[in-house]
Parts: structure tokens; sequence; C-alpha cells
């Protein structure tokens, strides 16, 4: 399997869509990945391997956990009112755990039990998600704390290496709130854009299925430099209140100004669009309220709108206003919500 499709699995699997066929190529992926790995015995047996990964896999998604996360809603946005988030051994923990299990359990059973001893702490990484509809927060090893969006996912390695704080969104939008130390930069990679700090509060959108990535700047100072394979490399510093948007295709970035705590109302269940086109609107919907949305005419999906809504307005609210300001009709269908152009 590529990439692609090994993410798709993946996918898939975290929200328990899995076939029993569909399971055992995810097994086979990690039998072929461990082949490629280095310092392994040479009697290996790769297929007891992998029976015991898998049921490691399903034991950790069966246990019946609490999982406890940071308080949802940062300080400086919640205005003093401090909220926790407690998820019980529900819906949610299973398809976390499914997640954790099936990015780190691979890694587990290749990294840790099979390779030499002596391996250093620092490399085994660690995964943080969320599924559409929630809000989590988490501390990271070095007590920065870091606020998932809907269907976000993050990694991270158990301990800070002595050079620098790194992580990876790999998908979704993540707000940082960066404890500082000038010895040690705090770095996102996310898509192909690399944000360094030293201690701020900014903000990462980085999902998949969108044409870009944005950072926004809340306090402090940040550097982004696009990623390598665009025609030119650039870089730039963002102060408080602007935003870089860098286009995945081209690399191009522009800057622009913003006003940062009110896009990440989504924090605290906001909803905050500025001059958004159609297409990332609907995402963002469906990550808010766990709904498929779906934009069929692709001039309607380059439109652009800018809207605020509050924490308890309803998907239905939402869509009515967005409707009669872009001029467009929307319907609720079973299990998703289908955007189109109005008949005349």
């Amino acid at each position: 399997m590529d990439q692609q499709q090994v993410r798709d699995l993946l996918a898939k699997y975290r929200f328990g869509r899995c076939t029993e066929a569909e399971k055992a190529l995810i097994a086979q992926w990690y039998a072929d990945t461990a082949r490629q790995q280095p310092g392994l015995p040479a009697d290996l047996d790769l297929e007891t391997a992998r029976e015991k990964s898998w049921t490691n896999i399903l034991a950790v998604v069966r246990q019946p956990h609490t999982l406890e996360t940071q308080p949802a809603v940062p300080p400086e946005v919640a205005s003093g009112s401090r909220m926790e988030a407690r998820i019980r051994p529900a819906r949610a923990f299973y398809a976390a755990a499914a997640a954790a299990a099936v990015f780190c359990a691979g890694h587990f059973w290749l990294s840790e039990n099979f390779a030499p001893s002596g391996r250093n702490a620092t490399q085994r990484m660690l995964m943080a998600s969320t599924l559409p509809g929630e809000v989590k927060t988490y501390r990271l090893p070095d007590s920065s704390l870091v606020t998932l969006n809907g269907g976000t996912s993050i990694s991270y390695p158990a301990a800070f290496d002595d050079n620098a704080r790194e992580i990876t969104l790999t998908d979704g939008e993540a707000y940082f709130d960066v404890k500082h130390d000038m010895a040690h930069p705090f770095i996102v990679d996310a898509g192909r854009t690399r944000t360094q700090v030293l201690g701020t509060v900014f903000a990462v959108r980085a999902y998949r299925s969108l044409n870009d990535v944005r950072v926004t700047v809340a306090s402090g100072k940040v550097g982004v430099r696009n990623g390598e394979g665009y025609p030119e490399a650039q870089t730039a510093f963002l102060l408080p209140d602007e935003q870089l948007v860098v286009d995945n295709r081209s690399g191009r970035a522009q800057k622009e100004h913003v006003n940062a705590r009110s896009l990440a109302g989504w924090i605290h269940g906001a909803l905050d669009f500025n001059n958004e086109d159609l297409k990332t609107i609907a995402l963002l919907l469906e990550k808010k309220f766990n709904v498929a949305v779906r934009v069929d005419d692709n001039t309607l999906a380059a439109q652009r709108l800018t809207a605020r809504f509050r924490a308890e307005e309803t998907l239905d609210d939402i869509l009515g206003t967005l409707a009669m300001a872009g001029n467009f009709h929307y319907r609720r269908a079973t299990d998703q919500v289908l955007i189109s152009m109005n008949e005349h």
C-alpha cells in the first residue's frame, strides 16, 4: 500500500469502519514495514510479531479506561472561566484509543520490543487526536499546552531532545500556548510548512483536504518557512494579529492582518469565517458538528463569505444565515448536508 492508502485505512479504523480484510491489510503493512527496520534479530518471527501487535491493539481499544485532558479552554481565551474535559469510557475514548493504537502500536513492536537495548526515550512518539465535534487540550512534555480542534491529530516525542521541541500537526487545526525557552526552539511541522517560536501563542490550520496552511499569531513572534520542493523558499515573520496563508501547491505565502482571538473562537465553540471559501466553511462545519457537508458546484464552492457565529447556534442556524448571504440552497439528508445553487 502507498502512504495515502495507509492513511485512509487508519482513518477508517479510527472510526470503527474497517472490515476484517482491511484489518488484515493494516497488519500486513506492519509486517512489511518491519522487514525494512535496521537492527532486527535474524531469527525474528515476523508473523508472530504481527499477530502479537494486532492483539495488543485490540486490548488497548477494549480496556475500560478514563482519559483526562487539560482544560479545554486556555485561560486567555476563556476570560477567566475554567473548563475541564473528562472523557469517560465511551465512543470518544475508544476512537481515540484506536487511533493511538494504530499509529503507535506498530511503532512499539517494531522499535521498542525488537530494537537494540539502550534506545533513547526521546525517540518514542506519542499521538493526540480529536474526533469531529471535540475540542481537547493536552499538556506537552515541556508543559506547553496545545488545544486541538475537531478532527485533528498531532504527534510528538515522549520527551523533547536537547536541541528543539518539535511536533507534527498531521491533520487539522491546533492552538499552541508555548512555554518560553530561549535555548530550545518550539517547532511545528504542518504540511510543507515549518513554524518556529521560542515562546508565544499561535494557531496552525492544516487540514489535508484544504488548499492552504494558515499560521495565526495571538502573542509573541513566529517564524514560518515553506517546505522543500517549492520553486522559491520563503521565510516570513509574524507578529500578533498577523496570519500567513501558504498555498499548498505553489508555496506562495501571503501575510494578512486578522483578529487572532476571534479566529480562535472555535476553542470555546464559536465560529469566525474571515473571507473563507464555501469549501473551507463546509469542512469546518463538518469538524464542528460531525456531519458531512457537501457542496455540489465548484463555482459555488469557491464563493467567499465572512460571518461570525456564537457557540450556542445550531448547524441549521448557521446554514440558514450563510444560505441567505451566499444565495444558495441546502438540504439535510440522513447523514449529510447537501449545498447547491438556488434554482431560478
